[in-house]
C-alpha cells in the first residue's frame, strides 16, 4: 500500500477536462438477436513455425458474455480473435451458429479504408439506413467535429483512421464485436463514452486490450492464454486480478520463498532472503521509474508528429506525409510495447510487495 501511496504522490492532479464532447452519448443497435451460441471450436490448435500458440484448447462464446482477452504481446491475442472471426487458419472443429452478425475492427483494418472518401461518406456505407445528424453524433464520440467530417481519409493520421474505423464498426448494427485494442487512440473522454456503450450494448463481444480501467468497466469474463490453452475466469476484470495474484504467490512459491528461514530479529534484519527481496523490489521500482520516463518521452515526440500532420503545409507535402507516418507508426508501436513492459514490472511488483510480506510473517 505504502509504494501505491507514493507512485500516486507522483501523479500530477489535473483538471476535469470539459470538451466538445462532453455530455454525449454513444449507443448502438443489434440489427437482430443471436442464437444462444456464437461460437464454438473445439480441438483448437494453432503454431506459426515452432511457436505454439493454442494446443488442442476449445473456444466457447454465448450470447451476453462480454469477454476481455488479456495477457503480454506475443501470446497470440490478436491471433485467436482472427480465429474466431474465420480470418486465421487452425486446426479444429467448428460448429455452426446461427443469427450471427459480426463485426472486427483492427489496425489492419485502415487499409480498407476508402482513402477517397470523406469521413462522413466512410460511415455512411457502413450505414446507410441511418441519418446523417447521426453519423455526425457517432463522429463527435470519436473527435470529429463541425467540418472536420469533410476531411479525406487520405489526409488522416494513423490515429485518426484508427477511430473512424472503430467508428464503422460500431453502427454496423451487429450482435457480435471482435475488438483489438479499441482504446489506443481515443482520449479520456471518448474512452468513457466508448465504455457505456460497451455496457449498454445488447450483444457480446470480445476484446483484446492493456488499459486496464478500460478492461474493469466493461468484461463479465476473463479469457487469457496459459499453457497453450485458453483458460476462463467467470468474472470481472477487477476480481480475477484479485484470484490470480493469490493463486500466483499459492501454486508457484518462489526461490525466495522456499529458502527462506526464520529470523532471529523480530523485524527480519537478519534474514538474507527478505533482504535479497526488498532489493529486487527497490530494482523493479527503479525500473519502473526509467520505463515511464522513457514513456513519456515517446509520448511528447508523437505529440509532436501529430501537430505536423495537421499543418496545411504537411498535408500539401506528399513524401514528407508519408515520412511522418512512418515516424508515428514506429513510434506508436514503440509506446504500446512500453506500455506492456510497464504493466508487466508492475504486476512483478505487486507479487514481490506479498513476497516480501509473507518472509516477515
Amino acid at each position: 500500500v505504502q509504494s501505491r501511496v507514493k507512485m500516486l504522490e507522483k501523479l500530477d492532479l489535473i483538471d476535469e477536462v470539459e470538451g466538445e464532447s462532453s455530455g454525449m452519448n454513444l449507443s448502438f443497435k443489434v440489427k437482430q438477436q443471436s442464437g444462444k451460441l456464437l461460437s464454438s471450436i473445439k480441438n483448437v490448435s494453432k503454431s506459426y513455425g515452432n511457436q505454439r500458440i493454442v494446443t488442442n484448447t476449445k473456444i466457447e462464446i454465448n450470447k451476453g458474455d462480454k469477454i476481455a482477452l488479456i495477457g503480454a504481446n506475443g501470446k497470440g491475442k490478436s491471433t485467436v480473435l482472427r480465429m474466431i472471426a474465420g480470418t486465421e487458419p487452425f486446426e479444429g472443429v467448428k460448429e455452426n451458429v446461427y443469427n450471427v452478425i459480426e463485426s472486427f475492427y483492427a489496425q489492419h483494418q485502415l487499409e480498407s479504408l476508402v482513402v477517397e472518401n470523406e469521413i462522413l461518406e466512410e460511415l455512411k456505407s457502413a450505414a446507410p439506413h441511418k441519418l446523417e445528424s447521426e453519423l455526425r453524433s457517432v463522429l463527435g464520440c470519436f473527435l470529429f467535429h463541425g467540418d472536420d467530417v469533410f476531411k479525406k481519409i487520405k489526409v488522416l493520421s494513423g490515429g485518426e483512421k484508427a477511430r473512424v474505423a472503430l467508428a464503422k464498426t460500431l453502427v454496423s448494427e451487429a450482435n457480435f464485436l471482435l475488438l483489438d485494442e479499441p482504446t489506443n487512440h481515443l482520449d479520456m473522454q471518448s474512452v468513457e463514452i466508448l465504455i457505456d456503450a460497451l455496457i449498454s450494448y445488447e450483444g457480446t463481444f470480445v476484446v483484446v486490450s492493456h488499459d486496464r480501467y478500460f478492461l474493469s468497466e466493461i468484461a463479465n469474463k476473463i479469457w487469457w492464454i496459459e499453457n497453450e490453452q485458453i483458460k476462463e475466469y467467470p468474472g470481472t476484470y477487477d476480481e480475477w486480478e484479485i484470484w490470480n495474484k493469490k493463486r500466483l504467490i499459492d501454486e508457484k512459491p518462489t526461490e525466495i520463498q522456499k529458502n527462506a528461514k526464520p529470523s532471529v530479529d523480530q523485524n527480519n534484519t537478519a534474514n538474507p532472503a527478505l533482504k535479497e527481496a526488498q532489493k529486487e523490489k527497490r530494482n523493479i521500482e527503479n525500473a519502473i521509474e526509467k520505463k515511464e520516463a522513457e514513456l513519456e518521452a515517446y509520448k511528447v515526440k508523437l505529440a509532436d508528429i501529430e501537430s505536423q500532420l495537421s499543418q496545411p503545409e504537411v498535408l500539401e507535402n506528399l513524401a514528407k506525409m508519408e515520412d511522418l507516418g512512418r515516424e508515428h507508426k514506429s513510434i506508436s508501436a514503440t509506446i504500446q510495447s512500453l506500455e506492456v513492459e510497464s504493466d508487466e514490472l508492475l504486476e512483478k511488483l505487486m507479487v514481490m510487495e506479498e513476497q516480501i510480506e509473507l518472509l516477515k510473517n
